[in-house]
């Protein structure tokens, strides 16, 4: 009986493209390839998302560019990205800075299906950046977005010192590297947001230091093309701490909060489609569910009510404008049909 809903289990698995016989793993790199992107060097591997048959990509909306660390972090905005890139057809694009090897000590689950012994640090670290790769391509898939821009630095260790990899001498990240990467992208796509990670003293120092690389590539912006720079915190509905600004790093001025800033929020949990049965909390729990290599992400299935940004000091100076007419968007979507129902449809069919 445990063998044959096993096997039962499998052949579903790999129905969804999720297991594999012939192959070491059911992660292929190759489904989502690398395309040549913004006049970036070959070493970046920038990948198209399968869009599906949301709206087409259109320029008039605002272009956004989410930075953050590892593959996943990006998902503390996936409300705001589904809104904007799969409803609305506006422009997201994602840059990950590491290639995320250092998730082995969470695979656990995956090595079930994968039949690889990622949580052996030699393994995860050699086989876990194709896989993760895979796994953010499709969850970016589902929210929209248009672009991922993945720039291999090694995810070499869990610390809360951001020094590890922004020192001069560390010689973990390629910094010279990264910030030409993220000068040429804000210099030919005219980004008008930048969505972060709140940097704050206990995150990852790779959070810590990838909102930091962001914020100098925001300031190196001459104005009136200066993005608008917002770090993000995700919260539930009775948390103590929402509507309180994140404590973020004080030693780096253009990472503070601009003074008299309040928070721009997506309401996860607003209701839509019939009988407002589907909500973006949701919609992110999909995204989130891609991620089977991570079981820390896993855990966060179901969790996060508001998104909330908050404005650096970095942004523009007309950010606030930019951004009521940002979130007025968002609020906006998704802008959906109204059908009705006979009662072929059910009892339940009126709204």
């Amino acid at each position: 009986m445990g063998r044959d809903l096993f096997a039962s289990l499998m052949a579903l698995l790999a129905g969804f493209g999720l297991a594999g016989c012939a192959a070491p793993t059911p992660f292929h790199a190759e489904r989502f390839p690398t395309v040549p992107f913004a006049g970036l060097p070959g070493a970046v591997d920038v990948v198209a998302l399968d869009r599906g048959s949301y709206p087409p990509i259109d320029e008039g909306y605002p272009k956004v560019l989410i930075v953050v660390a590892h593959p996943d972090d990006e998902l503390v905005a996936a409300g705001a990205t589904y809104l904007l890139g799969a409803c609305a057809g506006g422009i997201v694009d994602v840059v990950t800075i590491t290639d995320g090897q250092g998730g082995f000590k969470y695979a656990t689950f995956a090595e079930g299906f994968t039949g690889l012994e990622l949580t052996r640090e030699e393994v995860g670290r050699r086989e876990l950046p194709a896989i993760r790769r895979e796994e953010q391509a499709r969850g970016l898939s589902f929210l929209g977005a248009r672009h991922l821009i993945r720039l291999g630095q090694p995810d070499h260790r869990y610390s809360q010192d951001r020094m590890e990899v922004l020192a001069e001498d560390a010689g973990v990240w390629d910094l010279s590297f990264i910030n030409s990467a993220l000068d040429t992208l804000l210099q030919s796509q005219g980004y008008g947001y930048i969505l972060t990670i709140s940097p704050t003293a206990t995150t990852h120092g790779h959070h810590q230091a990838a909102t930091l690389l962001a914020v100098g590539a925001a300031a190196r912006v001459p104005e009136p093309e200066k993005p608008v720079v917002l770090c993000c915190q995700v919260e539930a509905k009775d948390s103590e701490g929402i509507g309180e600004p994140p404590e973020v790093l004080q030693d780096a001025l253009l990472a503070r909060l601009r003074t008299g800033s309040r928070p721009y929020v997506v309401d996860r949990t607003r209701g839509f489609g019939h009988q407002g049965k589907i909500n973006l909390k949701a919609i992110a729990s999909v995204a989130v569910a891609q991620h089977l290599s991570q079981g820390t992400m896993l855990g966060y299935i179901g969790r996060g009510d508001i998104e909330e940004y908050w404005v650096l000091d970095a942004s523009a100076a007309e950010a606030d404008l930019r951004c009521e007419l940002l979130f007025r968007l968002l609020d906006k979507m998704p802008e959906l049909p109204i059908r009705q129902y006979g009662e072929s449809a059910g009892t339940n069919a009126t709204r």
